[in-house]
């Protein structure tokens, strides 16, 4: 088995660990999922701390408040004043983090009960009735009636009752019981008599695409309800649950936006609180077969999954939200302005009442700030996200990563086989990074990872014990007889030794230097190749700069090709940023030759991007590996056209098509070139688009001269390339000037494309 282990190309291991990955990453193994949820811890600390939005702020009965004012859970008439006391300083929503599941013990009610029943006791111990009683009797128990009724109606409950229902931006809290565990104990009306008090609370705007579609079978389930009492519920307009679900490890990563109970769907209390701050209604649209499709609030779209969930985008440690006293804000000891127009969230953060929760940044996470951090990535569009096509990506990834490893790793020396496998680990872990802290998209961290790292091991062991032996002996042999360059790719793929070539849409750049034959009469063969040595230096430097391949020198003249034998998407943007850093190398080579006394000299560049055959073309004995076709010989043309045009880069129609939203260009002309029959469009490369200014009443004058031209409206023409010439030298706009002046005298046929026949080369 280790044998035929060892038989495998570098090539095969690799295979067989994508192969292998993406067995692991489709199962989802739970050991591998954790790491996962680690790491996103991870990239949580990694990201550090981050502002929330000024939305939000908390209101915590916290170590200070219980000292103020006594142990939790407080009379409910100080929560009255809480809520008064907020309405006054002008808060728009209140959210509860806490559930009023009792009535309160109202204490003055119940003495005089007890006085009550005293009395009719000592009635009865006199062996009469109420009726019969002494009338001092019958006005003590009218007394006790009337302020035992007082009592009810004015106790602690009916003071919180009141005071939400005059703050119409109260948002109550309560929870579900999810598991029959929690149930088990509870007598079936008492989990399922708050359904009622709740319903005005539900989900009204559902959207259902594909046909009918029961929320039930898609979003959490809820079993019971532990709703407020009925005298505060009732008093509220808006209310949501509190609850939360841990991931397998215990930490809270995800919220619940909303619940299914009792077939109505149920907001959560950030997101009811989010629709009442911003006066919208909450929207859910569900898909057949599919789930929760999207929530929304208004305008403001939330990504949640097909049950309701969204990830948490955690601004920070505890206290990232500012934190208030209850007991100050009671006491009116704060600047309203802190609270004027914000979402307050109510909750206990004392030790040992607090709600406490594992979070990525902290253990020990108060509850209530969690639903903070939901309602400002809502308000502030601060979501983390992870889309199913994100799965695809994450394969991709895996597919790619491995291939890539599979083609680099066997290809270099054992030794510098770390230096691609941490390069592209550092690569990923930078687009890993980048993905979720610029664009909030969370992309799995584990598998590519690992992936890198066996498959290194695998096929840096393998080729150690058979085939850097065997590389080092290719390499030594045939650098006797090509180049390093032609080594490293016959050592990555032996068949490029054989003749013939492929067709490929290549990028091909032709320049010359303008007089070169005249200019070297003048100087001595030292200085000639002093200058051209200068000259070519440079330039091939920046060929190689833009990842281009040099394929010759002819005479003083270079010749460039791009997208080959590596395959460039952008080939074509790289011939153009070759060719202006060209011109520029060009002007600092013309300040220096100046200054040596040395002619000007100048050159022209063409660049033509289209199909053409690129390989090995020559013998058995001496090949070259080349490019040929119309293509190359356009760009050849082109380079030729800048002296007619007086211009310096001339590029083809496809090149500039290519790269039309990178760079300015000037059209030039639509031309026949010798030899062709069809019409071409041909454009002189101007520069960057940050240069748009420097080149824009030129160009546009110049087009509008062009389109007047090519409509045969020639005095529009003349006078738009007149205006042109007005403002710089442009030896193209005089050439235009002259040949309307000749169209003008001498119309051209009436089939006439616009377009001008060239006769020399």
């Amino acid at each position: 088995m280790l044998k035929r282990f060892f038989s495998l190309s570098g090539f095969k291991i690799s295979l067989f660990m994508v192969l292998f990955f993406l067995g692991i990453y489709w199962v989802q193994i739970p050991w591998f999922e954790a790491m996962e949820l680690k790491a996103l811890d991870l990239k949580f600390l990694a990201r550090g701390e981050r502002a929330p939005g000024q939305e939000v702020v908390i209101v915590a009965v916290d170590e200070k408040s219980l000292g103020e004012m006594g142990r939790w859970p407080w009379p409910r008439a100080k929560v009255a004043d809480l809520v008064n006391r907020l309405h006054e300083y002008g808060t728009k929503v209140i959210a509860f983090d806490v559930v009023f599941a009792e009535p309160q013990e109202n204490t003055e009610a119940n003495v005089l009960r007890r006085l009550q029943q005293e009395e009719l006791k000592e009635i009865s111990d006199l062996g009469i009735t109420v009726d019969e009683a002494p009338l001092e009797m019958k006005k003590e128990l009218k007394f006790l009636e009337k302020e035992i009724a007082r009592a009810e109606t004015w106790n602690d409950d009916v003071l919180l009752a009141k005071a939400v229902e005059r703050f119409p931006g109260s948002v109550l809290g309560y929870f579900f019981y999810f598991t029959p565990q929690e149930i088990k104990d509870l007598k079936e009306e008492q989990y399922l008599a708050g359904l009622e008090l709740i319903s005005k609370s539900e989900v009204g705007a559902i959207r259902m695409r594909g046909g009918k579609v029961n929320p039930e079978d898609f979003l959490t389930r809820a079993l019971g309800v532990q709703a407020n009492i009925p005298i505060v519920s009732r008093a509220s307009q808006a209310e949501g649950f509190f609850n939360a679900v841990p991931d397998q490890d215990g930490t809270f990563r995800k919220g619940i936006l909303s619940v299914s109970f009792g077939e109505k769907v149920f907001p959560s209390l950030a997101l009811k609180a989010t629709s009442l701050y911003l006066e919208s209604p909450i929207l859910m649209d569900f898909i057949a077969e599919f789930g929760l499709a999207g929530i929304s609030v208004g305008e403001r779209a939330i990504p949640a999954d097909e049950f309701g969930r969204t990830i948490v985008n955690y601004y920070g440690p505890p206290q990232t939200f500012p934190h208030y006293s209850a007991s100050d804000v009671i006491q009116g000891k704060l600047d309203p302005e802190l609270f004027r127009e914000r979402i307050v969230l109510l909750g206990a953060t004392a030790i040992g009442i607090g709600d406490i929760r594992s979070t990525p940044f902290s253990p020990v996470f108060p509850g209530v700030e969690v639903h903070a951090s939901i309602i400002s990535n809502i308000l502030n569009g601060d979501f983390l996200i992870r889309p199913e096509w994100m799965k695809l990506f994450d394969l991709g990834a895996i597919i790619l990563v491995g291939l890539v490893l599979g083609f680099v790793l066997p290809r270099v020396r054992a030794l510098y086989g770390l230096i691609p496998g941490i390069v592209i680990a550092l690569l990923y872990f930078w687009v890993d990074r980048y993905m979720f802290e610029a664009r909030g998209v969370i992309v799995s961290s584990v598998y590519p990872l690992l992936e890198i790292f066996f498959i290194f091991l695998g096929i840096t062991f393998y080729k150690y014990l058979t085939e850097e032996k065997k590389r080092k002996q290719y390499k030594e042999a045939f650098s006797r007889y090509v180049s390093a360059s032609v080594v490293n790719e016959i050592l990555k793929q032996p068949d490029v030794l054989k003749l013939g070539g492929e067709r490929k849409n290549l990028t091909v750049l032709f320049s010359d230097i303008r007089g070169f034959t005249t200019i070297s009469e003048s100087l001595d063969p030292e200085t000639v190749v002093h200058i051209l040595n200068e000259y070519l230096t440079p330039m091939t430097e920046v060929v190689f700069h833009h990842e281009g391949m040099l394929d010759k020198y002819i005479g003083d003249a270079i010749m460039a090709v791009f997208g080959a034998p590596l395959a460039q998407q952008d080939h074509a943007a790289r011939a153009c940023a070759t060719a202006l850093e060209m011109i520029q190398r060009l002007k600092e080579l013309q300040k220096k030759w100046e200054g040596e006394g040395y002619p000007r000299i100048d050159i022209g560049i063409g660049i033509n991007t289209g199909p053409m055959s690129v390989g090995n073309m020559g013998s058995e004995m001496l090949f070259d590996y080349t490019v040929i076709g119309d293509s190359v010989n356009l760009a050849s043309r082109l380079e030729g056209l800048n002296k007619q045009y007086g211009t310096r880069i001339c590029v083809s129609e496809t090149t500039y098509e290519n790269t039309k939203d990178l760079y300015i260009f000037r059209i030039l002309d639509r031309v026949v070139v010798k030899g062709k029959k069809e019409p071409v469009g041909i454009y002189e490369l101007l520069g960057t688009r940050d240069e748009i200014p420097q080149f824009a009443d030129r160009v546009t004058a110049f087009e509008r001269g062009f389109w007047a031209y090519q409509n045969r409206e020639w005095d529009e023409a003349i006078r738009q390339f007149q205006e042109v010439v007005s403002s710089v030298d442009d030896q193209t706009a005089r050439i235009m000037i002259t040949r309307c002046q000749e169209y003008k005298a001498n119309p051209p046929p009436p089939d006439w494309n616009g377009s001008y026949v060239l006769t020399k080369k």
